[in-house]
């Protein structure tokens, strides 16, 4: 529901769109980051019972899951920072 009260009509739907978009975000990267813990730690399971190595593989399948979820967060979290700074002009173009 958007309050009309005139001038701030505009700030009431940005500030509404950006709480959506950032709760989005964050669900999209939490979904990701156990998706991929999760990848690893199934397939190592998986490949230890094919590979009677139990539980070898499985370790190291969580753990690369774990490290592939970190540098997805830090990946998104660079972008974002990176989009909210002014772009500088490099001094090769002059």
């Amino acid at each position: 529901m958007l309050l009309k009260t005139g001038k701030g009509e505009g700030m009431v739907q940005r500030g509404q769109k950006n709480w959506v978009k950032g709760l989005a975000e964050a669900l999209n990267m939490g979904t990701t980051i156990v998706a991929a813990v999760a990848l690893g730690y199934f397939g190592g399971r998986w490949l230890d019972r094919l590979l009677d190595t139990d539980p070898w593989l499985t370790v190291v399948g969580f753990l690369l899951g774990v490290v592939t979820g970190i540098k997805v967060m830090w990946d998104r979290s660079m972008s974002n920072s990176n989009s909210s700074l002014p772009k500088k002009d490099s001094p090769d173009q002059e």
